[in-house]
């Protein structure tokens, strides 16, 4: 029982001190919508921060839920389809900027993308995630640049009842130019 207690008083040490440094975990999603067969929807879960972990046997929701539950466990074999939506890419550069020069020399935008000048020049809408299962489903939303990582990793997985859906792109300097004719 000392060991036990002991371990509890430095786990509450650790708590103070992540506390007191400010230092707190990194959170990349955004749960929006959860919805249970039993419960028809949990408002306590939607709009909170949390992190997607991809692993071989299934998937892992991480954050601060309640005070006693901080994983949503996903089984493999439980998921009926799991769909990613991809944002739309904003491509808004001015005449001579790297990113402009780079792209007429037909350079992709994944990589000329690194050469902006303004962060506006070059946007991706934030990422979807439906997972869709027996029991409940989770819409989860992320920063545009992470669908490419989360994809990969599925499909890397096994993840094979996938849907991905992409959205055109938007260039603005072709709009521009049109007016301009």
């Amino acid at each position: 029982m000392g060991v036990k207690g002991s371990t509890n008083s430095h786990a509450g040490e650790l708590n103070l001190l992540s506390k007191w440094t400010g230092k707190k975990s990194r959170y990349h999603y955004r749960l929006i919508d959860y919805k249970n067969k039993q419960h028809k929807t949990d408002v306590l879960l939607s709009q909170t921060k949390c992190n997607l972990e991809v692993l071989p046997q299934g998937l892992m929701v991480v954050g601060n839920f309640t005070e006693k539950d901080s994983i949503i466990p996903i089984l493999k074999n439980e998921i009926e389809s799991i769909t990613l939506i991809r944002g739309k890419e904003v491509i808004d550069t001015f005449y001579m900027s790297p990113m402009y020069i780079l792209s007429k020399l037909g350079i992709p935008n994944r990589i000329s993308r690194h050469l902006k000048v303004y962060p506006s020049e070059y946007k991706i809408t934030e990422t979807r995630v439906h997972i869709k299962c027996e029991d409940y489903e989770l819409r989860l939303i992320t920063d545009g640049n992470r669908f490419s990582k989360l994809h990969r990793s599925l499909k890397k997985l096994g993840y094979t009842n996938l849907k991905l859906l992409e959205r055109p792109k938007l260039n603005l300097l072709q709009y521009r130019r049109a007016l301009d004719l």
